[in-house]
């Protein structure tokens, strides 16, 4: 059995495992990523980047994003179970990647910076009391820190707490991935339903080669998630039986307050950061990976590596505010016996929809919509009181 040593492992090959195995390399710490998957590799995401995320990229990677990734757009319809809400045209930028290019893409510049890679290669036991993990090889890595990035079904939180997630709480999500030239009349204009399923929404995001359909919403609460997947492919005039539906379980804003132990993290959806909103989760993952290795790097600087956790809950400071504060607004989105009066209110609410929009895009933050919807409300109230004179 062949034993390998690093001062940190890094579990998981997404935007978080990237940011920190980039962070903590170009540092000059040992350290490895571990991925069960060979890149490129497919995963289901709406692949929303937002210019948040551009910013968090190049903070992180140090560089432009390369624009060749991405496919932008300037226009959005808000839905409701197939009936229009609303339409923004010209407003905030949205851009969409496919995950099979970007994840391949970040744990490049991960590698290039000397981070080792064991990739196609599974975690099969965590020994954190040894320090130590077995691989499916049969090989062993020793660590002095371990960064678990392994998405929502994470081993690395089940071996810390118990479990990945919490099946109360957890959300779902179905898409498909459609052909352009199954929708040739159809520009890069973004599709968003509120009303499709319960608690979530719909979408229809433009890709360079297909349009990324799918439903997503609290799993308890949607108890036929491919009848809502079908139904709204049926609304888009999409046929549904020779496309490949791809299922994954979303952190919707249930996230974890204390994400590790001592010495070992957990960042991006290991640690529950997804937007309940708008279902983004990239950002905060490359955002949390980066926090992850920088709060190692203190914990070691400072000659206390069982630190790292305390340090870490300082730099996710302001994601737990966002998240926060957007699991407050979920309440006037979503719940069943306020989707009328949602409706009726956004369908009329020009000052509300450039916020989501804005929120959407990454140019606003859930802690100034307080400000908006009051502004929303004094033109209401301006509208009636000119109605009834």
């Amino acid at each position: 059995m062949v034993t390998y040593a690093y001062d940190v492992a890094v579990v998981g090959g997404g935007p978080a495992g990237s940011a920190a195995a980039f962070t903590l390399a170009n540092a000059g710490v040992s350290v490895c990523l571990i991925d069960k998957s060979k890149f490129p590799r497919n995963k289901l995401c709406g692949g929303l980047i937002t210019l948040r995320s551009k910013g968090i990229f190049e903070q992180v990677f140090h560089r432009q994003w390369d624009e060749n990734l991405f496919t932008s757009s300037r226009d959005v319809h808000f839905i409701s179970n197939g009936r229009p809400l609303a339409s923004l045209h010209n407003y905030s930028t949205l851009y969409f990647t496919m995950r099979f290019d970007f994840d391949a893409y970040l744990l490049g510049l991960a590698e290039s910076v000397g981070c080792k890679m064991y990739l196609g290669n599974a975690v099969s036991v965590i020994e954190f009391e040894r320090r130590r993990l077995q691989l499916s090889d049969g090989s062993t890595i020793e660590f002095a820190h371990l960064i678990g990035a392994d998405g929502v079904n994470s081993l690395c939180a089940k071996y810390l707490f118990g479990r990945s997630f919490d099946p109360r709480t957890i959300g779902f999500g179905l898409e498909v991935e459609v052909p352009r030239n199954s929708l040739p009349q159809r520009d890069n204009s973004v599709d968003i339903d509120f009303g499709i399923t319960r608690w979530g929404y719909g979408w229809v995001f433009p890709k360079q080669k297909t349009f990324t359909v799918g439903v997503g919403g609290i799993h308890d609460s949607n108890t036929s998630m491919k009848g809502s997947l079908d139904q709204f492919l049926c609304q888009h005039g999409i046929s549904a039986e020779s496309l490949h539906v791809k299922g994954q379980f979303i952190p919707f804003g249930d996230f974890r307050q204390r994400p590790g132990r001592d010495r070992d993290l957990l960042c991006g959806d290991a640690a529950g950061f997804v937007d309940p909103i708008t279902g983004e989760g990239i950002a905060y993952a490359m955002q949390s990976g980066h926090a992850a290795a920088q709060a190692i790097l203190e914990a070691r600087k400072s000659g206390k590596p069982e630190i790292a956790l305390d340090v870490y809950l300082r730099h996710l400071v302001p994601i737990f505010s966002s998240l926060k504060m957007a699991n407050y607004w979920k309440w006037l989105i979503f719940p069943t016996f306020l989707r009328r009066t949602f409706d009726w209110a956004f369908s009329d609410a020009s000052t509300l929809q450039r916020g989501y929009m804005d929120i959407l895009a990454g140019e606003l933050e859930y802690r100034e919509l307080p400000r908006l919807f009051f502004q929303q409300v004094k033109k209401a109230i301006r509208k009636y009181i000119y109605l009834k004179r």
